[in-house]
């Protein structure tokens, strides 16, 4: 089946998430992360991009960023294709790493720049990880002043500027709108709603035409269901364990087991 072609950014700014196949994690270490962005601002000097911002999950990656000379497309998969190439070599292995294509949202007003770039740093918090300004992989330490060595520039400058021309009292209201408890609804917000809903019914589903209980699925003879449960639900999200738990109140050391069981298949 033909992908749709994405509908391009007039100001050529993207918001962009790259996820890892089957909700797996795509960084082993720090050592995965330091190459990632080596390869991130590598490629963005080569393209002649702006990196607005950027936090590295361990399943999934953000990226504020505008095009350069040969378009957001290209950029994206020269980044790609190089981290896969390492992260193959290191663990010797082969296949995908990456789920599908990266995803996007089109970035057109300032207004939604600053939004995007919020909810971009804030990630790590919202994840119960830590505060935003002590995650060492995003760009929010950058923007402090922190490690204004590792991919600071011109476009930080520009969206400091955004908040005041002095430059401690730009930096200060920065903190302050990055300290507001961000409820916009950005790129992943949607997918993880959609998500949601669609989990929800795959369980539902699941339950009517077995006629068993969420409970009885902690049961050895119903362990085929659950597994084609998880695989259906896996396959339709990007859930971690715990969160497959939350949204469908199965035991988490239920699904555990059966993500094994999975693994081991």
């Amino acid at each position: 089946m033909p992908r749709n072609a994405r509908q391009l950014s007039k100001t050529g700014v993207y918001h962009i998430m790259l996820r890892g196949n089957e909700q797996r994690d795509i960084f082993g270490d720090d050592t995965d992360k330091v190459a990632f962005l080596d390869f991130l601002y590598n490629k963005k000097v080569e393209e002649g991009c702006l990196i607005y911002a950027y936090c590295l999950m361990d399943n999934h990656v953000h990226v504020v960023v505008k095009e350069g000379v040969n378009g957001i497309a290209k950029f994206m998969r020269r980044i790609g294709t190089s981290y896969v190439k390492y992260y193959n070599q290191r663990y010797k292995r082969i296949g995908h790493l990456f789920q599908d294509r990266y995803k996007s949202e089109n970035v057109e007003t300032d207004g939604y720049l600053l939004t995007v770039i919020r909810y971009v740093h804030q990630n790590p918090e919202k994840a119960g990880i830590c505060k935003s300004e002590d995650y060492h992989w995003s760009s929010y330490p950058a923007y402090l002043g922190e490690q204004r060595g590792v991919g600071y520039g011109s476009e930080m400058a520009e969206v400091l500027g955004m908040f005041a021309q002095e430059a401690d009292e730009a930096l200060l209201r920065f903190r302050q709108f990055h300290d507001e408890h961000s409820k916009e609804v950005c790129l992943d917000i949607v997918d993880h709603q959609m998500e949601a809903a669609a989990v929800q019914q795959i369980m539902q589903d699941t339950l009517n035409n077995t006629g068993i209980t969420v409970k009885d699925l902690s049961k050895v003879e119903n362990l085929p269901v659950l597994k084609n449960l998880i695989l259906a639900i896996l396959n339709n999200s990007r859930f971690s364990g715990r969160k497959i738990s939350q949204v469908t109140g199965i035991n988490r050391e239920t699904i555990r087991k059966a993500l094994l069981v999975i693994g081991e298949g």
